[in-house]
């Protein structure tokens, strides 16, 4: 079985199952076929609304063009809404990481996303990179130093840099976790840590702006888990200047 090798902010190597090439394949079809279903039905819509006069010709082609950039930016949105997965990734019990073990920036998932033309259309390269790359990354995965792994079944995947704050020279991000009790870190550290479900995501958008509001802070981190991490490790910091 192919493994990926993630290494944690702490370099601590976690052994990984990577994505095979026909999980891989077989989630494309997958979201191909969701594109391929609802493309006729909006279509359909838009053509029935031009047909009744509700929209100018203008409005028609701009219309059609947003309507063609949502289909084109189907893995994007779905990556970064459903935490690294599409509907199909989510069906074949696949995700996209970083290879240090973390959710992927915005940015990262971008750049995924801008070279699966490279990927599709030089198939060959693409398919070569999976299967000879130390951690089965395609071209768009070795730009944006991520992976596709197999996700664990109620477990997560991965613990994100859990220890950061006992690194030397370590600097917190935020002040005022220092103001949290324990039960409250340990609410956040469950919510992070915690068994992998599909409400988990949610969990982590309304833990995160509950401790915003809190705190009296804005989160600087590009994701929920990875703001709520950083206000973990700031208290988790603070706690140890006080013993």
């Amino acid at each position: 079985m192919a493994q990926t090798s993630i290494i944690t902010g702490q370099y601590v190597c976690i052994r990984q199952s990577a994505a095979t090439v026909v999980q891989r394949f077989f989630a494309w079809v997958i979201d191909a076929t969701i594109i391929t279903i609802l493309t006729p039905i909006l279509f359909g819509v838009m053509v029935a609304f031009g047909s009744a006069g509700l929209y100018s010709e203008t409005v028609a082609i701009i219309m059609s063009v947003l309507f063609l950039l949502l289909i084109l930016c189907y893995p994007l949105y779905m990556e970064i809404l459903l935490d690294g997965q599409t509907i199909g990734k989510s069906i074949m019990g696949i995700r996209v990481l970083c290879l240090d073990g973390s959710t992927p920036s915005k940015s990262a998932y971008m750049l995924r996303w801008l070279l699966y033309g490279v990927d599709f259309f030089c198939m060959g390269i693409g398919l070569a990179a999976i299967i000879f790359s130390k951690n089965s990354q395609r071209i768009g995965d070795l730009a944006a130093g991520t992976t596709v792994v197999k996700t664990i079944r109620g477990k997560r995947p991965f613990i994100l840099n859990s220890f950061s704050f006992a690194q030397k020279g370590y600097v917190p991000n935020y002040p005022e976790a220092a103001s949290l009790s324990m039960r409250q870190a340990s609410v956040i550290g469950q919510a992070l840590f915690n068994s992998n479900d599909v409400r988990r995501w949610q969990q982590l958008q309304q833990l995160s702006q509950k401790v915003e509001e809190y705190l009296g802070i804005r989160a600087k981190e590009p994701s929920a888990e990875h703001f709520l991490l950083s206000v973990y490790n700031d208290f988790q910091y603070y706690a140890m200047k006080m013993v």
